[in-house]
């Protein structure tokens, strides 16, 4: 491999100029031999060399070259007794090279195609992650927004409410129980914009961040959704870099939305656990299951998941019966966190 990446380098015209110098060599050593040594195999070599570099064209050329020059140095000395024996073995000499071009031609052409496959993969894998990337910020941005723009916001009206709402008692009108009921709707929008806030934007990830951030989420979807969301952390969840437990929150965030929203869950379990070698993150529920996927295509939210899981170098299942459930397990190698046991 390193003498065909090598050959890449040169240029065209000089890995031509090579190869012909060497058929040459090999003719003359074939020719001072004579028919006690055979070089017949490394005619072989010039011939693979210009298919690798040049294409087939210059390769049939070569082969034909190879093939003249076996028959010069063979045609004082051979072993054959008819002329006719002779020319046989040139014809045959000649369709051996023909089909060593034909043969290093396909090799090379598949790894071109090979090349340009990985090269599309990795192309597709970093618009993945540019697309993560900016998901990511737009989710950051709402939270901050909500959390710096529309919390103090609200807050200023409740407290213009209960401004209100103690004027209007302290003159004993009745509309002072419609601004009460004002200012606790105003609370409990306060309450929920600091929810979603911490749903869409955790504030500390790094360490043990992540299990309390879970914890958090738990909370949030049973408040939101009316189902029984239970958290439990088997082990030390500890996590030394934030964007890695970003990644993991996501994929647990997810699957609840999935359970409660679209699998009309009534318990989900959410479970991180830390084993020798391997951190787990399993959520499950008992709702109807999961649909098998229309077509072709999988859903948005499950190649997210996928893909923040292959980002992270671990494994992503995913298994649903109807009426019985789904599970959701991401299986992660503590050599890919950059994490440790505390």
């Amino acid at each position: 491999m390193f003498l065909f990446e090598t050959l890449r380098s040169q240029p065209r015209w000089l890995v031509l100029v090579e190869a012909f110098a060497l058929v040459c060599l090999i003719g003359w050593v074939d020719d001072i031999t004579a028919s006690e040594w055979s070089f017949f195999v490394f005619y072989a070599v010039p011939i693979v060399l210009v298919v690798w570099r040049a294409g087939a064209r210059p390769g049939y050329v070569f082969a034909f070259l190879c093939a003249i020059m076996w028959w010069v140095a063979q045609i004082g000395d051979n072993p054959y007794r008819t002329g006719w024996g002779f020319a046989l073995a040139v014809a045959s000499r000649h369709f051996y090279f023909a089909v060593l071009v034909v043969a290093v031609a396909a090799a090379r052409t598949q790894r071109e195609l090979d090349r340009a496959r990985i090269a599309s993969l990795e192309r597709a894998q970093e618009l993945e992650r540019e697309i993560l990337r900016t998901s990511e910020n737009e989710q950051q941005r709402i939270g901050r927004d909500l959390h710096d723009s529309l919390g103090p916001h609200l807050a200023a009206i409740s407290y213009a409410v209960t401004f209100l709402a103690n004027d209007l008692r302290e003159r004993d009108l009745p509309e002072s129980t419609r601004a009460e009921e004002i200012r606790e709707l105003v609370n409990e929008a306060i309450s929920l914009t600091r929810g979603l806030a911490r749903g869409i934007f955790p504030t500390q990830m790094e360490g043990a961040g992540l299990a309390i951030a879970l914890k958090e989420l738990a909370h949030t979807a049973a408040r939101f959704s009316g189902a029984s969301v239970s958290f439990f952390e088997n082990g030390s969840a500890y996590i030394a870099d934030p964007e890695v437990s970003m990644q993991l929150y996501r994929i647990a965030q997810e699957a609840l939305n999935n359970a409660v929203k679209h699998g009309e869950a009534k318990n989900v379990t959410v479970v991180v656990s830390q084993s020798e070698g391997s951190m787990r993150l399993v959520i499950a529920d008992d709702g109807k299951g999961m649909p098998p996927p229309s077509g072709r295509t999988q859903g948005i939210g499950l190649h997210s998941m996928s893909h923040r899981a292959r980002s992270l170098g671990g494994d992503l299942k995913i298994e649903s019966n109807p009426e019985e459930g789904t599970t959701v397990s991401c299986q992660i190698p503590l050599s890919s966190l950059g994490s440790t046991s505390r």
